[in-house]
């Protein structure tokens, strides 16, 4: 159910344009232990595209450090449904080598999105971090 909470959110603020906004960092209870954390966010540079066949360090700040679940969102032309394909659940870590899909995996015309969600969700945007499209290169 959290995944398709993730998706949903995702997916809303691929419509949505809105300017980020650096605030204070957010509180989440467990028992009675309030804990704060900064919002996550991508430290990578991703240039306009992702090589096919190539090992990719992913590395992101802040977090609730209780887990993270990364994935990537593949689109084609006329493919009708968009699903995320999920490279780890879980991680208490803050990186994730990812080795992208051969090249025959997807055809041409391909981008990604890559994504990372904290396990700890909010109803701001603080708790995950997403891309923009990045070409699938060939």
């Amino acid at each position: 159910m959290l995944f398709l909470y993730s998706l949903a959110i995702l997916c809303l603020s691929l419509f949505a344009s809105a300017a980020p906004v650096n605030g204070s960092p957010k509180r989440w209870s467990s028992s009675s232990q309030a804990v704060a954390f900064e919002p996550v966010r991508f430290i990578n540079h991703f240039g306009s595209s992702i090589p096919a066949d190539t090992a990719i360090t992913l590395e992101w700040t802040g977090g609730s450090g209780r887990g993270f679940d990364v994935y990537y969102i593949p689109q084609w032309p006329q493919q009708k449904d968009y699903y995320p394909v999920e490279l780890v659940s879980g991680t208490t870590s803050n990186h994730f080598t990812w080795h992208t899909p051969k090249a025959d995996e997807f055809p041409k015309g391909t981008t990604f999105i890559l994504g990372v969600n904290d396990e700890v969700t909010s109803l701001s945007s603080d708790w995950y971090d997403i891309t923009g499209m990045m070409n699938f290169a060939h």
